[in-house]
């Protein structure tokens, strides 16, 4: 290329307008992009305006930690101090008190098994045998009855170990 001897200017850089990218654009494309999704928006901002400054009151502000049972009904406020009185029954319901390391160590075999599931590369055949194991396993540990263990009625199940049980394969 021949030189003209003319100095070529820059052009300046011209940015998008700001209703366009960033937060603002975000909010318009996500939030605001029809008058359904805005009318959408609105009302739901407006519930969670309503009932979570209730809610923070009531479970924090007006709650109670550690109190009687007569402080509790006297409160306006939730009485968290329930909890810790009851976390053997939370954790276990009627299972034998002496008997608790079964459904403990139950759930922590299911948990191994959704953490190792997780992981895609693990997809394999040999998942499903070691799912059939690990349930075979922890269906020993809560029922008893074999291998020295003493059986342990299903009407006595509760707790932790049972929710997790229902709520992994329900």
């Amino acid at each position: 290329m021949a030189d003209t001897g003319q100095d070529i200017q820059p052009v300046e850089d011209v940015k998008p307008p700001r209703t366009r990218v960033g937060m603002i654009g975000w909010l318009r494309t996500n939030l605001f992009s029809t008058w359904f999704n805005s009318l959408l928006t609105i009302v739901i901002l407006y519930v969670l305006w309503i009932t979570i400054p209730p809610l923070i009151r009531w479970a924090f502000i007006d709650s109670l930690w550690m109190s009687t049972g007569s402080e509790c009904q006297a409160v306006d406020g939730a009485c968290w101090s329930i909890v810790p009185a009851n976390i053997r029954f939370i954790m276990f319901g009627f299972y034998p008190y002496d008997e608790h390391w079964r459904p403990a160590t139950a759930v922590v075999i299911l948990v191994g098994l959704l953490i190792f599931s997780q992981y895609r590369r693990n997809w394999k055949k040999p998942l499903l045998y070691i799912w059939i194991a690990g349930l075979v396993g922890m269906g020993v540990l809560m029922r008893g009855g074999v291998l020295g263990l003493s059986a342990v009625e299903s009407t006595k199940w509760g707790g932790l170990p049972l929710t997790l049980l229902l709520s992994v394969f329900g």
